[in-house]
């Protein structure tokens, strides 16, 4: 009876699976945490629908899509990406925004953070963390910083470059960095409020991080149904918790 019993469950899961809808999306490593609750409340409210998520920086995802992976979405951290993704033919319908990024500075030296900005200047900061301003908008978003605070040329032998901004707050924690300028939504909710200090928005332009439906979907309805949730208000609530700014978003 036992066997019986145990074949039906192995049965009904197996069936389960194979019955079940799923999607990949691509995901930028500063949506990360917000993303992870985001599906897993999506995924509640929908049992039978499994969303599978790559997260790297937004250059690196465009790499991997132009070159064969087929993101059912493409959730990029600025408007750049998925306009590209527009411009290539491969998108359904326009980007769309769904949050804006912030800035932040972060050491575990909690005396740097006092002194704000103005710390990158002091001699016993040998290393700022910063993501790759190629592969990342966080990155471009650091050196307009730097540009506008006039450290860009005073600092440039300091700055190191993570391959993301998820590494670039990685470079910090393991101490390879004294100090970075890193995405607030990696750290609101897991590191203490004396270590960090968000950056006047008005030194680095509007990050509007937008996502766009991609012509390669193989599930375009459970990609549609997504994508609708992404800009739902619970969603919102959610990106907000981690520390996006929501205010302008429709």
């Amino acid at each position: 009876m036992k066997k019986i019993i145990g074949g039906l469950i192995i049965s009904l899961g197996l069936s389960a699976s194979l019955f079940a809808d799923t999607i990949n999306i691509f995901a930028a490593s500063s949506t990360k945490l917000a993303m992870e609750e985001i599906i897993k409340n999506f995924k509640t409210k929908n049992l039978n629908d499994d969303i599978i998520a790559t997260y790297l920086g937004t250059g690196k995802g465009y790499a991997q899509f132009v070159n064969g992976f087929d993101y059912d979405i493409f959730i990029s951290a600025d408007t750049t990406y998925p306009n590209k993704i527009v411009s290539d033919g491969t998108a359904i319908g326009e980007p769309k925004v769904y949050a804006l990024g912030v800035l932040a500075l972060f050491s575990n030296n909690k005396e740097l953070i006092k002194k704000g900005i103005e710390s990158l200047k002091d001699e016993k900061v040998k290393y700022i963390s910063i993501a790759n301003p190629k592969l990342a908008p966080y990155g471009v978003a650091a050196m307009e910083i730097l540009e506008n605070y006039d450290l860009k040329e005073l600092v440039k032998d300091k700055i190191v470059l993570g391959d993301n901004i998820a590494q670039s707050i990685q470079f910090v924690d393991s101490g390879a960095a004294d100090i970075g300028l890193v995405a607030f939504s990696l750290i609101k909710n897991i590191k203490k409020q004396d270590e960090y200090l968000v950056i006047d928005s008005s030194k680095y332009k509007q990050m509007e991080q937008s996502f766009v439906l991609t012509k390669y979907s193989r599930n375009k309805p459970l990609a549609t149904k997504f994508a609708s949730f992404i800009i739902s208000e619970e969603a919102k609530n959610i990106f907000d918790k981690y520390g996006f700014g929501i205010k302008w978003i429709n």
